[in-house]
């Protein structure tokens, strides 16, 4: 049943996020810290966490042919593969390429919960074929930026360190796409009242907020680095709720197939 209180919360927390963001966003902006170890160490944790996020939802739709799963589990996939790409990318524009596509294809695939609510896949071929066909062209585009940083858009001006025009409406259309699946998991929540619903609706929230502060940040600033904080809080949160829920749910099919035999 819905309730209320989750939507205080959730509110709560985005305050908590942007009212300090704008009171100190001139300190945060002039700040300057430059760590590249620290910054691959954040993003590697991160991509592995989306992975894992990606393969409990993956294994779960395949039960149920859930096709708003199965998005949901193919754009987190996209996302972790180019976040371990771009951890590992030397800076330049690929470096902020990688990020800026792993985002896009993340908003992508949440917002398509419009369209993909309450349907179910034909079959597990078709499922499969949507999953790691994405899997793997988000590889693909990953390792080529790798191999060939020279072929990647221009993502940096060529004498100080803000981002182009490009880079901006990446993440800003991300930022959209996030929020507009934000609405619909809301509804969606407004009518089942369950958690993992509302989950989503925290989620696509925090990855809005990431990429709507993009724009407003340079590479290294403090800005920067509070929006890979935002991100790193929304993929730990989730892995944490996925992976209980995952266990609770092998823990009653061993219960109940020891019944069964037990019988």
């Amino acid at each position: 049943m819905f309730s209320s209180r989750p939507v205080k919360i959730w509110i709560a927390g985005v305050l908590l996020i942007a009212i300090p963001v704008i009171l100190f966003f001139d300190r945060l902006y002039a700040l300057h810290f430059q760590h590249i170890q620290l910054h691959s160490t954040i993003e590697t944790f991160g991509g592995i966490t989306v992975c894992l996020i990606s393969l409990m939802l993956y294994l779960e739709s395949q039960a149920s042919l859930n096709a708003q799963l199965i998005m949901l589990a193919t754009g987190f996939a996209a996302m972790g593969i180019l976040d371990i790409s771009h951890a590992i990318s030397k800076p330049g524009d690929s470096f902020i390429f990688l990020h800026s596509v792993g985002s896009l294809f993340g908003g992508f695939f949440f917002a398509s919960v419009w369209f993909t609510h309450g349907r179910r896949m034909r079959n597990l071929f078709e499922l499969r074929f949507i999953y790691f066909g994405f899997a793997i062209l988000s590889a693909s585009v990953g390792l080529r930026a790798l191999l060939f940083p020279g072929d990647v858009p221009r993502i940096l001006p060529l004498y100080d360190e803000g981002f182009t025009v490009i880079a901006v409406l990446i993440n800003l259309t991300a930022s959209f796409l996030f929020f507009l699946s934000m609405m619909k998991f809301y509804k969606i929540y407004r009518q089942s009242g369950a958690k993992r619903d509302l989950l989503f609706v925290y989620l696509s929230c925090l990855f809005g907020i990431a990429e709507l502060i993009f724009p407003f940040s340079s590479p290294w600033n403090g800005m920067w680095w509070v929006w890979h904080l935002v991100r790193l809080t929304a993929f730990t949160a989730t892995l944490v709720f996925v992976f209980r829920r995952y266990r609770r749910r092998l823990n009653e099919d061993g219960f109940g197939a020891g019944e069964r035999g037990e019988s």
